[in-house]
C-alpha cells in the first residue's frame, strides 16, 4: 500500500494565490484590468501531482500567487480554476465571473494573494515508472520485503506537441515550410533517496550523494524538448535489495525560453550558427562552380595567347640585349648608394628598440596600479552599498520612531482630558470597597449555614453521611457488574468466530482479564468510597473554620500573619481615600507630560528627515562609487591594451633593428649581384629560345583544361552546393522548431495571468513509495474493533449509572 500522506505543500518562491476578501471588489459589474501608480505585478502558477508509486495521478492541484510590489491602486482579473478553490490567506469569500479572480485593493509596500484549487486541465507531463526483480516484471506492492536485484525504470514523456507549420530558409535563402510537431519547452529534475539497505548501485545518466544518514540520493536533469533534447526520457537506478521498500520520488519540471534562457541560448545559437553557415557554404560553392565554368570557357583564350606569348619571346631575346644590359651597370651604381644608407638606418633602430624597451617597462607599471585601482574601486563601491542599505533601515526605523511619538502625544492628551472621570471613579470605588466589606460579612454567615452538621438536613455534612450509608447497601451495583459481565462474554464469543492470530490470542487474554477484575471491584467499594467520603466530611468542617478565618474582623489577620478580607478591605478603604486627595496632583502631572510629549513628536519628525535625507545621500554615493567602479576597470583595460602595444613596439622595433642589418647585408650582396645580372643577360637571351619551344608544347596541351574544369564542376562544386543546401535545411528546420516551441514556453501557463504580469509556471510531481505500512495498519484496526465492542457494554453500565 502506499505510504504517501495526504499534506498540503507550501512551496519556496511557488505558492498560490490567497483572495482575501478585503481585496476583491464587491458583486457589480467587473471592471478591466488597472493600474493607477507604480505597481509590478508577478504572477505564478504551481501545479502539484500526487501518484502512487506506478506514476498513476491521484490528486492534483494548483496553487496560485499574486504579488503586488510598488504604490497605487490596482484593479484586476486573474484566470484561475474555480473546482474546489480555497483562499490560503484567511476566510474570506471571492468575487469570482467567467473562470477570473478579481482583485481590487491600494498597495503600499507588498501584497500577497494565495490560493489552491483542484487542477482541471491536461498535464504537459506523463509519469510511468516500472519494477523488476531478478529480470522479471513486478507490481511495486510486491517488492516489499523480498530480496533480489532491483532495476527500477522511470519514464517521462512531454506530451504537449501540436502539429504546425514550419517556416525556414534553405541554402539559398528561399524559404521553406513544412508539418513539425512542436512541444512545449520542458526542463526537469528528478530526484531520490535510496536507503542503506540498497547496494551495489548503478544508475543510468544520474548524479549520485550520501545523504548523510547511510542513503544514497540519486537526481537527474531532463531536457525534454528536440532538438536540444528529446520528448522522451527514461532514468532509473539497478541495486540488491534485501528486505526490500520502493522509495519514493519527485519530479520538478518548468517551461522555459530555449532562445532567452541562459541554459539553453548557446546551444539554440549554434543551430542558427549551422543554418547560416550551410547558406555560406552553398553560396560560396556555387559562386566557385560558376568560376570553374568561367575557366572552361576561356580555355579557347588561353591557346590564342599561348601563340601570342611564342612572339612575344622572340621580342624579349631582342631586348635584353639591347636594353636590359646597359641597364643592369645603372642598377650596380645605385646599389653602392643603397648599401651606405642602410648603415645609417641600422644605427637609428638600435636606438628606437632601446626606448621601446623602457616604454613597455613604464606600461607594465601603470597596468599593475590600474589593477590596485580598480579593486579598491569595487571594494568601495560594495561599502557604498552597505551604507545605503543601513540608512535605509534608519530611515525607516526613524518614521517609526516618528508614529509612535505622535501616539504618545496623543495618548497623554487624552490622558489629561479623563482627569476629571478619573477622580470621578475613585469615588465610586470608594462606595464599591465599603459595599464588599458588607458583603464578606454575609459570605461568612452564609458559609457556615451550608455546611452545617450531619444531623441537620439540607446541608452538606448531612448530605455526606445519607452517602456513606448508601455505600453499605450494593444492590444497583452488584446488578451492574453483572450487566458487564455479561457484555465482556458476549465480547468473548464474537472474538472465537475471527481468525486466529497472535493479535487474537492477545485479546483474548485482556478480556479474560477484565472478567476476572470484577469481583475484585466489589471489594474495593467499601475499602475505597468510604473512607473517601469520611476524609470529604472531615475537609468540609475544616473549610467551614477557614473561611471564618479567612474573612475576619476589620482588625483580624490570618493563621501565618496575613491581613484578613475585612482587614484588607479596610486597608483598601483607606487607601482609595487617599487616592481621592492626591487625583488633583496626577491630573497635573499628565498635562505637564503631554506638553512634553509635543516637545517629542517635533524632535522625532526632524529625526525622521534627516534619515530620509542621509539615505539618499547613500543612494547618491552609492551611485558615484559605482561610475568610479566601472571608470577603474576601463583605465585598467586600457593599461593593460597600451602595455600589449608597448611589448609589439618593443617587438617590432628589435625586428626592426634586425631587419636592418639583413638589409645592409642585402644592399652589398646588391652591388654584387648587380654585375652578375648584367653577365646573365646574355644567357636569358639564349634561353628565350628555348622558351619559344616549350610554348608550341603548352599550345598542344591546351585543350585539356576545358574537359578538367567541367569534371571538376560536376563531381565537386555541385556536390559541394547540395551538401551546404543540405546543411542549411537541416540546421534551419532545427532552429525554426526552436523558435516556435520557445513562442509557445513563453505563454505557456495553465489558466494565464493579468494582463502585463510576470507569468511564473512550475509542476510538482511527488511518486509515492511503498513501504508495507498498510498490512499492519489493517491489523491494528482488526484489534481496535473488538476492543471497541467491549467498551460498548462497559459504556451502557455508566449510562445506568451503576458505577
Amino acid at each position: 500500500m502506499s505510504t504517501y500522506k495526504r499534506r498540503t505543500i507550501v512551496f519556496a518562491g511557488i505558492s498560490g494565490m490567497s483572495l482575501a476578501a478585503a481585496g476583491f471588489m464587491a458583486p457589480g459589474a467587473l471592471a478591466a484590468n488597472t493600474i493607477d501608480g507604480d505597481v509590478s505585478v508577478t504572477n505564478t502558477e504551481t501545479v502539484q501531482v500526487l501518484m502512487d508509486a506506478s506514476g498513476k495521478v491521484d490528486t492534483q492541484r494548483i496553487y496560485e500567487q499574486v504579488v503586488l510590489r510598488g504604490k497605487g491602486k490596482v484593479d484586476l482579473a486573474n484566470p484561475v480554476s474555480t473546482k474546489g478553490l480555497r483562499n490560503l490567506n484567511g476566510f474570506g469569500g471571492f468575487d469570482v465571473r467567467d473562470g477570473n479572480a478579481r482583485i481590487k485593493t491600494d498597495v503600499d509596500g507588498t501584497k500577497k494573494y494565495r490560493s489552491v484549487s483542484d487542477y482541471t486541465k491536461d498535464l504537459p507531463l506523463k509519469f510511468e515508472a516500472t519494477y523488476e526483480l531478478d529480470g522479471k516484471k513486478i507490481k511495486p506492492s510486491d517488492v516489499v520485503g523480498r530480496t533480489g536485484r532491483l532495476q527500477v525504470t522511470y519514464r517521462v514523456t512531454n506530451q504537449t506537441g501540436t502539429e504546425q507549420e514550419v517556416t525556414y530558409l534553405d541554402g539559398k535563402g528561399k524559404e521553406q515550410t513544412s508539418t513539425e510537431t512542436v512541444v512545449v519547452p520542458m526542463v526537469g529534475s528528478m530526484t531520490t533517496t535510496l536507503p542503506s539497505t540498497f547496494t551495489n548501485i548503478e544508475t543510468n545518466g544520474s548524479n549520485s550523494a550520501g545523504d548523510g544518514r547511510g542513503g544514497t540520493q540519486l537526481s537527474y536533469t531532463m531536457t525534454l524538448f528536440p532538438p536540444i533534447g528529446e520528448s522522451v526520457a527514461e532514468v532509473g537506478y539497478s541495486a540488491d535489495v534485501k528486505d526490500a521498500i520502493i522509495p519514493k520520488a519527485s519530479l520538478s519540471a518548468l517551461p522555459v525560453n530555449a532562445i532567452e534562457n541562459n541554459s539553453f541560448k548557446g546551444g539554440a545559437a549554434s543551430y542558427k550558427g549551422g543554418a547560416d553557415s550551410g547558406q555560406d557554404l552553398t553560396a560560396g560553392a556555387t559562386e566557385i562552380d560558376a568560376n570553374l565554368l568561367k575557366i572552361r570557357d576561356g580555355a579557347v583564350d588561353l591557346v590564342d595567347g599561348l601563340l601570342q606569348l611564342q612572339a612575344g619571346a622572340n621580342k624579349l631575346s631582342a631586348g635584353l640585349q639591347n636594353d636590359a644590359a646597359p641597364g643592369a651597370n645603372k642598377l650596380a651604381a645605385g646599389a653602392n648608394e643603397l648599401d651606405a644608407g642602410a648603415a645609417q638606418l641600422g644605427a637609428g633602430t638600435g636606438q628606437l628598440s632601446a626606448g621601446a624597451t623602457k616604454l613597455n617597462k613604464g606600461a607594465g607599471d601603470l597596468s599593475d596600479g590600474t589593477g590596485k585601482l580598480r579593486s579598491g574601486a569595487k571594494q568601495l563601491n560594495k561599502g557604498a552599498g552597505d551604507l545605503a542599505d543601513g540608512t535605509g533601515q534608519l530611515s525607516s526605523g526613524a518614521k517609526q520612531l516618528d508614529q509612535g511619538a505622535g501616539s504618545l502625544s496623543d495618548g497623554l492628551k487624552e490622558a489629561s482630558a479623563g482627569g476629571p472621570a478619573l477622580l470621578d471613579g475613585v469615588e465610586k470605588l470608594l462606595a464599591g470597597a465599603q459595599q464588599v466589606d458588607a458583603g464578606l460579612t454575609q459570605l461568612q454567615t452564609a458559609v457556615g449555614a451550608g455546611v452545617g452538621d450531619a444531623a441537620t438536613e439540607g446541608t452538606l455534612r448531612n448530605g455526606v453521611a445519607q452517602l456513606i450509608g448508601g455505600v453499605g447497601s450494593q444492590g444497583p451495583i452488584q446488578s451492574g457488574l453483572q450487566r458487564l459481565d455479561g457484555a465482556l462474554a458476549q465480547a468473548q464469543n464474537l472474538l472465537a468466530t475471527l481468525p486466529d492470530s497472535p493479535q487474537k490470542a492477545g485479546i483474548g487474554q485482556y478480556l479474560g482479564g477484565a472478567r476476572a477484575g470484577i469481583p475484585e471491584i466489589v471489594n474495593g467499594l467499601n475499602s475505597t468510597v468510604t473512607g473517601g467520603l469520611q476524609q470529604l466530611d472531615g475537609g468540609l468542617q475544616q473549610l467551614n473554620g477557614q473561611v471564618a478565618a479567612g474573612v475576619g474582623t476589620p482588625g483580624s489577620t490570618v493563621p501565618g500573619g496575613g491581613a484578613s478580607l475585612r482587614n484588607g478591605t479596610g486597608q483598601l478603604i483607606g487607601g482609595l481615600k487617599q487616592l481621592q486627595t492626591e487625583g488633583g496632583k496626577l491630573a497635573s502631572g499628565l498635562q505637564q507630560l503631554s506638553a512634553g510629549a509635543d516637545e517629542l513628536k517635533a524632535g522625532t519628525g526632524d529625526l525622521s528627515k534627516g534619515a530620509g535625507d542621509l539615505n539618499a545621500g547613500a543612494g547618491q554615493l552609492r551611485a558615484g562609487t559605482g561610475d568610479l567602479s566601472k571608470g577603474a576597470s576601463d583605465l585598467d583595460a586600457g593599461a593593460g591594451q597600451l602595455r600589449d602595444g608597448t611589448g609589439d613596439l618593443k617587438a617590432g622595433a628589435s625586428e626592426l633593428n634586425a631587419g636592418a642589418g639583413t638589409l645592409k647585408a642585402g644592399t652589398g650582396q646588391l652591388a654584387a649581384g648587380a654585375g652578375t645580372l648584367a653577365a646573365g643577360l646574355g644567357t636569358a637571351a639564349a634561353g628565350s629560345g628555348e622558351l619559344a619551344a616549350g610554348l608550341d608544347q603548352a599550345a598542344e596541351s591546351a585543350p585539356a583544361l576545358p574537359e578538367g574544369a567541367s569534371k571538376l564542376s560536376k563531381e565537386g562544386t555541385k556536390q559541394l552546393v547540395s551538401t551546404g543546401n543540405k546543411t542549411a535545411m537541416d540546421y534551419g528546420l532545427k532552429y525554426a522548431l526552436i523558435e516556435e516551441s520557445s513562442k509557445r514556453g513563453a505563454s505557456a501557463q495553465p489558466y494565464g495571468s493579468p494582463e502585463g504580469a510576470t507569468a511564473l509556471t512550475a509542476y510538482k510531481y511527488e511518486i509515492a513509495g511503498e513501504d508495507g505500512a498498510g498490512s499492519a495498519n489493517m491489523k491494528r484496526g482488526l484489534a481496535a474493533l473488538v476492543l471497541l465492542a467491549a467498551a460498548g457494554g462497559f459504556a451502557a453500565v455508566r449510562r445506568r449509572g451503576l458505577i
